[in-house]
C-alpha cells in the first residue's frame, strides 16, 4: 500500500514537470562549456536570486541541443554563455565587452543585457524548444 501511495505521489510530481529545450547555433569553437541559467523573476536574472535551473554542457559541436527537465509551466528568461578557454568565466574587454560568445532566450541582447521581460517565453505543460544565437 505505502508503495502504491509513494509511486501516485510520484506520478502527481511529473505531471506538472515540463521540458525546456535548447537549441543553440553560432557557437565559434568545439572547446569548452557552455553554462547556461533559466530564471523565473527578474532578481534571479539580474543575479539577485537563485535560478530556477543551472547547466553546464560541454561543447562539442557549434550547434548544440540541450533538455531541461522538470521544470515548472510558467515564464522564464534564459542566459547563457559559452566558456571557450576553461576559466569558468565570461571574458570581456576593458570596457564590459564579452569576448566570449552569449545568448539570451527571443534572442535579444546583441547590444547590451536585455530586461527580463525582453527575454521572457512561456515554457507550457508540454514542453518548449528555444533556438538561441549565441552572438
Amino acid at each position: 500500500m505505502k508503495l502504491l501511495l509513494a509511486a501516485a505521489l510520484l506520478l502527481a510530481a511529473n505531471v506538472h514537470a515540463a521540458t525546456l529545450t535548447l537549441e543553440l547555433k553560432g557557437l565559434t569553437q568545439k572547446s569548452g562549456h557552455v553554462f547556461i541559467a533559466v530564471h523565473s523573476s527578474a532578481a534571479s536574472f539580474n543575479g539577485k536570486g537563485e535560478p530556477a535551473a543551472v547547466r553546464r554542457v560541454e561543447v562539442t559541436d557549434t550547434k548544440l541541443t540541450i533538455t531541461l527537465p522538470d521544470l515548472a509551466p510558467g515564464d522564464y528568461a534564459v542566459s547563457l554563455f559559452h566558456d571557450a578557454n576553461g576559466n569558468n568565466k565570461l571574458d570581456t574587454n576593458l570596457i564590459g565587452i564579452p569576448k566570449e560568445g552569449y545568448a539570451f532566450s527571443n534572442n535579444v541582447g546583441a547590444r547590451g543585457r536585455p530586461a527580463f521581460d525582453e527575454a521572457k517565453f512561456t515554457l507550457g505543460a508540454d514542453g518548449t524548444t528555444l533556438t538561441l544565437n549565441v552572438f
